[in-house]
């Protein structure tokens, strides 16, 4: 059952009670002065707090419930003695996600409640969604490492770096809004996926203990066309959503190279999405410096230096630029990683 609370003055709370009041709502009241004292322990799908917003502290209470509210998840509607344009601004510069004045009819307050507790549904449910579509990511990512016992741990080395290098990138400004907020989360989310395409190689190819010949290494360079078309089928069947085009995206692009030599389109320089040239930096490190059956680990060192030979040709110049900045972070994190695996 959803639990309105509602704060002020008792002529005011109990009045707004009273409009309110349904067999599917909980109903809790406090005056003004006790919010502190109980909101923590009792947390509201929806406060509804009537002030004055005359006095600083007033001012300083209200931006304390509305911090409060975004981090525990529950809206906030302001109810007011005035609705001048100043006033409207400063509830909203305060954290406020609405506002009533006053006066208003049962029907406004009725609504606006329903409202914003529909609200609250969307944002959960988007939370539970991005759960869900965690659990898909980690649960194929996983499936792809089993299969491929040979390159243990690459999905969750590659993932880290990927984001080392993603947060360098978005730091300086001109990067800093190439990629939208609302992709980041779903490139962290996709960056795992980039390899599920090798759950159609075969196992004699993917878990061959000696390097490739040619036929194989051409056989195996398909699983970036499978990966994608792999996405595709979820996709249409699905009808997609963002982070399953970034992933599909990822998984047939990340073997592209800055100069044209890159499989399996031969994309070059921007032609190549720009997440998909951060992933190959991040792809490439971890092999380096992972020890296969066919060749020793390199070092954090080698490994920056064989990447700084594939600036301009294998790599985004201005993103090698920025890994080398950022070096020590992936040292900290190949440190990390290594001793986790003693």
């Amino acid at each position: 059952m959803k639990h309105v609370m509602i704060a002020g003055n008792e002529p005011a709370i109990l009045k707004m009670e009273e409009q309110i009041r349904r067999d599917n709502y909980r109903i809790s009241t406090i005056l003004r002065e006790n919010i502190k004292k109980h909101i923590q322990h009792n947390l509201p799908d929806l406060l509804l707090l009537e002030t004055e917003l005359v006095e600083q502290e007033d001012l300083h209470s209200l931006h304390r419930l509305t911090q409060l509210a975004k981090s525990k998840g529950f809206s906030v509607i302001v109810i007011l003695e005035s609705d001048s344009l100043k006033m409207q601004q400063l509830v909203y510069e305060l954290g406020a996600d609405d506002f009533i004045a006053k006066p208003f009819g049962e029907e406004t307050l009725r609504r606006r409640v329903e409202l914003w507790l529909e609200v609250q549904d969307y944002r959960k449910g988007s939370t539970e969604a991005e759960k869900f579509q965690d659990a898909i990511s980690v649960s194929f990512a996983e499936l792809v490492e089993f299969r491929d016992e040979t390159t243990g741990g690459h999905i969750k080395n590659t993932t880290q770096y990927f984001r080392i290098l993603m947060e360098e990138m978005l730091k300086i400004e001109e990067y800093k809004n190439s990629i939208p907020e609302k992709d980041v989360k779903d490139l962290l989310r996709s960056a795992p996926l980039h390899d599920i395409g090798k759950i159609g190689i075969n196992d004699d190819i993917l878990r061959k203990a000696s390097s490739l010949d040619y036929h194989e290494f051409e056989y195996m360079k398909t699983h970036t066309t499978l990966g994608k078309q792999a996405f595709e089928k979820i996709i249409e069947e699905t009808g997609g959503s963002n982070w399953l085009n970034l992933a599909k995206d990822m998984a047939y692009c990340h073997h592209e190279r800055w100069d044209g030599t890159g499989y399996p389109c031969g994309l070059k320089g921007v032609e190549i999405p720009l997440y998909a040239r951060i992933l190959t930096i991040a792809d490439v490190y971890d092999a380096l410096t992972s020890r296969r059956t066919y060749k020793e680990a390199y070092s954090h060192k080698e490994a920056v230096e064989i990447i700084l030979e594939g600036k301009g040709s294998l790599f985004d110049p201005r993103l090698v630029d920025l890994f080398v900045k950022a070096n020590k972070r992936f040292e900290k994190a190949l440190l990390s990683k290594q001793k986790n695996t003693e």
